[in-house]
């Protein structure tokens, strides 16, 4: 009929559910769906499942907001601090008063170390947002982290070579930005060889700094100073270190250094000193698996050389609130061209079958040479978690090993001493170990205490180890 309405296909569609007319209205529907499973998946912590979500969305509708700013926060918690900036940087260009993304582009900053630019952002958040919490919060956390403190450190070795030893060390740090820290360091150590009724102070100071490049990964530490002999002769030290951060948890360095031996008891009389070069990489992130890899180069003050390589790495089988237990595996192997082992000694007593059997004894001067030195260890360690921030560490080391080393002959003649004296060299099985316990107590906001005691056994030597150190913040 010619009066008569026909429907279209939007007509039937109120009758359909408008999925015909308005298929963008059901794809909208399906897409704020999807937008809630990937926030739920990001509260728990499913970052790369969210990921893939945030991104398939994005891929649908490209300008969506909340969309990108979730994919922009869980690559943030992902670690991947510089993308994540990216991320919210372009949401603040497209809207400057999107106060999410500039604290979501600020806590990148942060968390990638780079306090200078965090610091800043922060503050401008916080003025014109007094009413939000995180900007406070941050800035107040990048305040401590920044704060200058004094140390004082005291540590002592008494060992059966016979020799004592014991160091006084005042530290005083000061942040000239958040990125950029310098110590200032005067000590003193104290040296006594009984043998050698020897009783000696070698006094150094040093200037130290730090600077952190965060976007690059690097810290950059280096030092210079000035250490005095017991005989009145001052030399240099120092040394510059780089470092480069390889994940959230991981590093890898490289490293040379100019310091002075005082390990053995022929310190007291010598100008011992070594450059080392080393690299190396390490591992740590809290009640989970650390290790660490080292490889390095010793040139000594008269000439000899040395190298060595070790490793080890820590799995935690125990995981408590309060406590974690780990255990764990060492290896080391360790060479130098030319030993100083010395004779000191000869003494003789009379055999039981006629004649006379010698008694060498030597040391190694002035400083220790390991050679064709295989050692492997196992490890233990117990850390627990104390009252008010506090920290308990017990840990053992228990090994075996394996070097070369001098012996003399001959071991029997018919003098009361030899009339010739000859080195042999052998190799030589031992069993080292290491037992400690280290205690961290934070006194109040402004004092730490950390105090350690240590027993440590190898072939040559026992030695018993104190430390304590005194924290002040300012």
């Amino acid at each position: 009929m010619r009066g008569e309405r026909r429907r279209g296909p939007c007509g039937w569609a109120l009758i359909l559910g408008l999925s015909i007319c308005f298929p963008s209205l059901a794809l909208a529907q399906s897409d704020h769906q999807t937008l809630a499973e990937a926030q739920r998946l990001a509260s728990r912590k499913r970052f790369h499942e969210a990921e893939q979500r945030y991104r398939e969305l994005l891929r649908r509708q490209p300008g969506w907001r909340d969309a990108a700013l979730g994919l922009a926060q869980v690559v943030l918690w992902e670690g991947r601090y510089r993308e994540a900036r990216a991320l919210f940087l372009d949401l603040i260009r497209r809207d400057h008063r999107d106060v999410e993304a500039r604290e979501g582009a600020a806590t990148a900053a942060y968390w990638q170390g780079d306090y200078r630019t965090a610091a800043r952002e922060f503050r401008r958040l916080a003025e014109r947002y007094p009413d939000r919490p995180l900007a406070r919060r941050s800035l107040n956390e990048i305040a401590l982290a920044a704060r200058g403190q004094e140390r004082l450190v005291v540590e002592a070795i008494d060992d059966d070579q016979p020799y004592r030893f014991w160091r006084t060390e005042a530290t005083s740090s000061m942040f000239t930005d958040p990125l950029t820290r310098w110590d200032v360091t005067a000590g003193s150590s104290h040296l006594v060889n009984p043998v050698l009724h020897a009783d000696r102070d070698t006094p150094y100071v040093a200037l130290g700094n730090e600077i952190v490049l965060p976007w690059q990964s690097l810290t950059i530490r280096s030092s210079a100073g000035a250490f005095r002999w017991p005989d009145g002769v001052i030399r240099p030290i120092g040394g510059l270190t780089l470092q480069f951060r390889t994940s959230p948890f991981s590093s890898m360095f490289a490293r040379s250094e100019h310091r002075e031996l005082l390990a053995s008891a022929s310190a007291t009389v010598t100008h011992a000193a070594v450059t080392r070069t080393n690299i190396g990489w390490t591992r740590y992130a809290p009640a989970s698996w650390m290790a660490g890899v080292e490889a390095g180069h010793l040139r000594y003050f008269d000439r000899n050389r040395g190298k060595y390589a070790q490793a080890y790495a820590l799995w935690p089988i125990v995981r408590r609130e309060r406590m974690t237990a780990s255990v764990g595996v060492s290896a080391a192997i360790r060479h130098t061209d030319d030993s100083r082992f010395y004779l000191d000694a000869v003494a003789s007593t009379i055999s039981a079958g006629g004649g006379f059997d010698y008694q060498y004894r030597g040391s190694y001067t002035p400083y220790w040479t390991p050679q064709h030195l295989r050692e492997r260890r196992a490890i233990v360690l117990i850390a627990r978690t104390l009252a008010r921030g506090g920290e308990l560490k017990a840990q053992g080391e228990f090994g075996t090993a394996r070097d070369q080393a001098i012996g003399y002959a001959p071991s029997h003649g018919s003098q009361p001493l030899p009339t010739g004296i000859m080195p042999v060299e052998f190799q030589r099985n031992f069993h080292p170990y290491r037992v400690g316990v280290d205690l961290s107590i934070p006194l109040s906001q402004r004092y730490r205490v950390d105090a350690g005691v240590a027993r440590t056994s190898t072939v040559f030597y026992g030695a018993n180890e104190f430390r304590a150190i005194v924290v002040r913040y300012r």
